[in-house]
């Protein structure tokens, strides 16, 4: 209610007191909801610490949840929300998504069709809809129809739109949704426009069974979208088209209070169409398809002490390419057109076991391993993947964290899996190259201050060995990242609060495989923003981030290396205006606020965060 009511500090306040109360255990929903009967929606922590800003408290909050209770939807849920503004994290969002449909039972919430889609290229905030917008649902379950709708409009002909239709008759639930962006781009060749449509039913076959399945298709045609160091480096005839259709069949069976199973099927029919003009005579096409389905089932067992997260899967694409070059120097030599055609089939199959233990109070242990068995298109490999995470916490105010593990990037269908995506509150699965063995190390503590003050820092290293194919040959290059994170939050009082947020995030790719265009590339930024919400429905919410940028480029088509820096601020501002009796919201923002001109390069394309210009926008969501 206080967080609906435009009262979301008070509401956290409320949450770290119940929580308090509860024998330090994480809950998932505010003191106005029941936590396990299936009478009540499904509740998101994520909103109320976005409301904030708070957006490492957020991840440090899922991930005390999901290890408390893995098995528990409101958690993953969390998670995904909360890896939503991260670069190179979607297979880990989208994994967390799968997880928390999963495990949910029968409900009323709508579910947005571009969720379930990574890789999407929209910058972060210029869409339709945040993706914890759940606040609104009901607080009650009963028979009944929701229409949710999410606008966006914005500068440079950028618009959105998603549509969701969900119902709950008896024991059977179904959301409809339709999802559309488009948009001109700030530069030629810049633009997007994509459509996406779903279908999920889900089912209660009794009361510990559930059953669903869901449908999305997805049509993509864009420019190219990536924002470089070099404003000048772009194509103006690169154009990409996809048209993928996805199937999931998912089942969760409960045993017993203490064990469960969940598995996923996931079928896909994705097309992918390149075409590009490097020169004026010389016109490429490039055309693949593929068929991959993925199988997955994983048992939750849990204890008072103890929980054992078992699983395997299976994946299996068959692959088709066909490559199109065509020279046309004109009259009188006709047009010579040379095609290269590849079939090949692609597999993995990997197990997995978790175990997480108590000894002795308030030291919480992750031993785990997993086996890979990978066949794709550029390497095969056969490894054994440890897992080492632990947890301690000395008392209600501080949380140290310890990780170190392996990982071999595999081949997904929508790049989704529903092995854990996380160790000891690191993520696991990044957007690497198929078939990359990399290993994690990384030590983070989480300290409240005071009643009103949370800070902390985070330092993790990644070593990467990535296969690639050069003139027919399979090899591998060595990379590194590393990931260096501070944060300071204060709820100053019932209506404002401070934070300043830090991130140094360097990539090593070397000389051997160009990333991107990236061989080296150092990020640094420094965020300084308030919140203030008034009691009668308005907020503001004001960024200024400094951006500390220095890197080694490579330009493939002339082949010559470059090395650029930049330094800027950039502004961004937003206000917010809560519609009664909880039937939406209202935005009115800017990005780029000042119109800075700057030269940067988008660490994660597929998760884009600057725009090289200031963008105005509105966006709203309705509840009926």
């Amino acid at each position: 209610r206080k967080q609906t009511e435009n009262r979301p500090i008070e509401a956290l306040r409320d949450l770290e007191k119940s929580t308090e109360l509860n024998d330090n255990r994480a809950v998932y929903r505010s003191r106005l909801l029941l936590d396990e009967d299936q009478a009540v929606r499904s509740a998101s922590q994520a909103r109320i610490y976005s409301d904030l800003g708070f957006q490492q408290l957020a991840l440090t909050e899922a991930w005390k949840s999901i290890n408390t209770d893995p098995a528990n939807y409101s958690a993953h849920r969390l998670l995904a929300d909360s890896y939503s503004v991260l670069p190179r994290h979607e297979i880990a969002r989208v994994s967390e998504l799968l997880q928390a449909q999963l495990l949910q039972p029968v409900n009323v919430n709508p579910l947005q069709p571009q969720l379930g889609e990574s890789s999407l290229g929209i910058i972060e905030g210029a869409g339709p809809s945040n993706s914890s917008f759940n606040e609104f649902n009901p607080l009650f379950i009963r028979n009944q129809m929701r229409f949710q709708a999410n606008g966006f409009v914005a500068g440079d002909a950028t618009w959105g739109d998603d549509l969701v239709v969900s119902g709950i008759q008896g024991p059977i639930s179904f959301s409809v949704g339709q999802f559309h962006y488009e948009s001109e781009g700030f530069r030629e060749n810049n633009d997007q426009k994509q459509d996406i449509y779903n279908l999920f039913v889900q089912t209660a076959l009794s009361h510990k069974t559930n059953l669903q399945a869901e449908y999305r298709t997805l049509e993509n045609n864009q420019g190219d979208l990536a924002l470089r160091f070099d404003p000048n480096n772009f194509s103006t005839s690169l154009r990409r088209q996809r048209n993928v259709d996805t199937f999931r069949l998912g089942i969760r069976h409960i045993f017993s209070h203490n064990s469960q199973m969940i598995a996923s099927l996931i079928v896909q029919d994705n097309d992918r169409t390149n075409q590009d003009t490097p020169i004026p005579v010389l016109s490429i096409t490039s055309s693949r398809k593929d068929t991959p389905y993925l199988a997955e089932v994983q048992q939750i067992f849990r204890t008072d002490h103890h929980q054992l997260i078992a699983g395997a899967g299976h994946f299996r694409s068959e692959r088709k390419t066909v490559i199109t070059q065509m020279l046309d120097v004109g009259f009188p030599v006709p047009p010579n057109t040379m095609s290269r055609k590849n079939a090949e089939n692609v597999r993995h199959s990997n197990i997995y076991v978790y175990s997480q233990f108590n000894y002795p109070n308030r030291l919480v242990w992750l031993l785990g391993i997993s086996a890979d068995s990978f066949d794709g298109s550029v390497t095969e490999r056969e490894q054994l993947n440890p897992k080492f995470g632990l947890t301690w916490m000395p008392n209600n105010a501080l949380t140290l964290r310890l990780a170190a593990f392996r990982v071999l990037k595999r081949d997904l269908v929508t790049n989704q899996t529903v092995e854990p995506s996380q160790v000891a509150g690191f993520n696991q699965f990044y957007d690497d190259n198929s078939g990359t063995d990399s290993t994690r190390y990384g030590v983070a503590l989480d300290a409240k201050l005071a009643s009103t003050t949370f800070s902390g820092i985070e330092l993790s290293h990644r070593k990467l060995d990535v296969p690639f194919e050069r003139n027919g040959e399979a090899l591998d290059t060595s990379q590194k990242e590393r990931l260096y994170r501070a944060y300071w939050y204060w709820t100053v009082n019932k209506r404002f609060t401070l934070r300043a947020d830090h991130l140094y995030d360097e990539l090593d790719y070397g000389t051997e495989l160009i990333l991107n265009g990236i061989r080296k590339l150092v990020t640094q930024r420094t965020l300084l923003g308030f919140n203030y919400f008034s009691s009668w429905g308005l907020s503001l919410d004001t960024n200024a981030t400094y951006i500390n940028q220095d890197g080694v480029f490579f330009d493939s088509v002339s082949e010559i290396t470059t090395e650029g820096s930049d330094q800027f601020w950039v502004v961004e501002t937003k206000i917010n205006y809560r519609l009664p009796k909880r039937h939406g919201i209202i935005s009115i923002g800017a990005k780029n606020l000042f119109d800075k001109k700057f030269q940067f390069q988008e660490p994660d394309p597929n998760r884009p965060i600057q725009y090289p210009g200031r963008l105005v926008f509105a966006k709203f969501t309705a509840i009926f």
